[in-house]
């Protein structure tokens, strides 16, 4: 069995001095893309992580529980090429490179219908399942190295989420060992204190999800497929139900409300927002005739490329985008299998050169 490092390394006394700082500053609201449109303005103070995060770790990791680490999990990887040279350079833009794909497998039935992604300080992944279950894929140099682990989540009484309205997690937005998660059917945003109790972390309520956009109902799995953590702290949802080709993104107020601010994207005929990250979107279609097409957005840099046949493309929900560091950015997509043997549980990865 491979061994599998910690993958979350607690952050807490920086985060302290973080806050201090951070405390002084005037938050505003970061404009998202030049295609969206806002409703009206907010009047309610927006969600903020780093006043929020003390709070939520504490109910999530109460002091008298015992940690119990994630359990270990082997995964199978094997390379996969996104396609011909010709046509992947053909489908990438100027500064887009395709640095590797990887087919990932395990020998458990629980692996597999990963939705949700994000990149832990340690550099390897972290991933959300529709069955209620956290997975890391760990990294090394650039690509899966075989370790892995797992645990199931709990709820806010640490006992394992159960009936598919609860456990369908689809969004993932973590941040110095926080992970917040976003559900369909029963939908909500749940924050687990990863860094403090790994594998005992509860789910603790940040948001109940509205079930009407617009006035219209949304469909038990038509909700919270994308959530991210903005670089001012706000935590933001979006809807993977469309309303007159627009996606809504909704920003949670500071009690796990929504702010009276709607805000939409344009969304090409078909297509769904399934993730985000960051300035990253994802947006996926499927029909029998053109099989699973993908569009990936970089609102910040204005770049913008589709993923489709005769490229090799699955059913892509998940995205993650390192942060800036002066360089290439690595951008990571992974694919949900549906726990179908049609499908696979792909991860591919690119590296964003700014312009």
């Amino acid at each position: 069995m491979v061994e599998a490092n910690h993958p979350f390394r607690c952050l807490r006394d920086n985060d302290m001095r973080f806050s201090e700082i951070l405390a002084l500053t005037v938050f505003a609201f970061i404009p998202l893309s030049p295609a969206m449109s806002v409703a009206q303005q907010a009047d309610t103070d927006p969600w903020n992580f780093e006043r929020m995060a003390p709070n939520l770790r504490h109910l999530s990791c109460p002091d008298d529980v015992d940690v119990f680490p994630f359990s270990s999990l082997d995964i199978g990887v094997d390379p996969v090429k996104l396609g011909a040279p010709n046509d992947v350079e053909q489908a990438l833009p100027q500064g887009v490179t395709f640095v590797g794909g990887w087919h990932l497998t395990a020998n458990n039935s629980d692996f597999g219908g990963l939705s949700g992604l994000d990149i832990t300080e340690t550099g390897d992944l972290l991933a959300v399942s529709d069955r209620g279950t956290f997975f890391t894929i760990g990294m090394a140099n650039g690509a899966p190295d075989g370790r892995g682990q797992m645990s199931e989540m709990l709820d806010a009484k640490g006992k394992k989420l159960s009936r598919k309205r609860n456990i369908d997690a689809e969004g993932l937005a973590y941040r110095e060992g926080l992970a917040m998660v976003s559900f369909e059917r029963n939908h909500r945003v749940l924050a687990f204190d990863l860094a403090g109790c790994e594998g005992v972390a509860r789910g603790v309520r940040v948001s109940q999800l509205p079930d009407q956009l617009a006035g219209q109902s949304i469909k038990p799995n038509g909700g919270a497929e994308a959530l991210w953590i903005r670089p001012d702290g706000g935590l933001t949802v979006g809807y993977e139900t469309v309303i007159n080709n627009r996606a809504t993104l909704l920003t949670l107020d500071q009690v796990g409300g929504v702010l009276e601010q709607t805000v939409t994207i344009d969304v090409p005929r078909q297509f769904k927002l399934v993730g985000a990250s960051g300035s990253a979107y994802l947006l996926r279609a499927y029909n029998d005739t053109l099989g699973n097409r993908n569009e990936i957005r970089l609102t910040d840099q204005n770049v913008a490329f589709k993923l489709a046949s005769p490229l090799k493309v699955d059913n892509f929900e998940g995205i993650a985008l390192s942060d800036p560091e002066g360089g290439a950015r690595r951008l990571y997509i992974i694919s949900d299998d549906n726990f179908s043997g049609r499908q696979r549980t792909l991860l591919y990865a690119f590296d964003i050169t700014p312009s």
